[in-house]
């Protein structure tokens, strides 16, 4: 499964192309893809990219769903219809749609965060807002994460 990390600048060229930062690139390299799906998050002014196996667990959930509930068809509509596939050219570049440029905000200088199972693609203004709401909100919180424990078999040890 791809693991896309750290924050990364770049800017849309005079095509509308971007270039996808070269450790997310290896990352899809190591997946053996070169595609991503791509939508408008509904939680923040950003676009979403994930590989096709990621997205594809997002499907399976909703696809899990009754059909014709009110809450599979939302989010049918809301995630899936609303979403693209493209493929990164050899030079590691692709053409985001101007709709959802449009729809985040997307000016000059562009943000690539990476969250573990998708990265995003922000203003780089806003991101770096959003990143240093969430740091603080972490502290003021003293948010943590549970601890995995190294030995789940008590009985593998000597």
């Amino acid at each position: 499964m791809t693991q896309f990390v750290g924050t990364h600048f770049g800017k849309r060229d005079s095509k509308g192309r971007i270039s996808v930062p070269a450790p997310f690139r290896a990352e899809l390299e190591a997946a053996a893809t070169n595609q991503l799906v791509f939508r408008v998050s509904h939680q923040h002014p950003c676009i979403e990219a994930r590989s096709r196996a990621v997205f594809q667990q997002m499907l399976d959930s909703i696809l899990r769903l009754d059909h014709f509930s009110e809450e599979r068809e939302a989010l049918e509509a809301g995630i899936v219809a609303d979403s693209m596939m493209l493929r990164i050219d050899g030079e590691g570049r692709l053409v985001l749609p101007e709709d959802m440029v449009e729809e985040v905000g997307l000016k000059g200088e562009i943000a690539f965060l990476g969250k573990g199972d998708r990265f995003e693609v922000w203003d780089a203004e806003a991101a770096r807002a959003h990143v240093a709401a969430a740091k603080a909100l972490v502290r003021e919180r003293r948010l943590t994460i549970a601890a995995t424990p190294l030995n789940t078999n008590p009985k593998a040890v000597p």
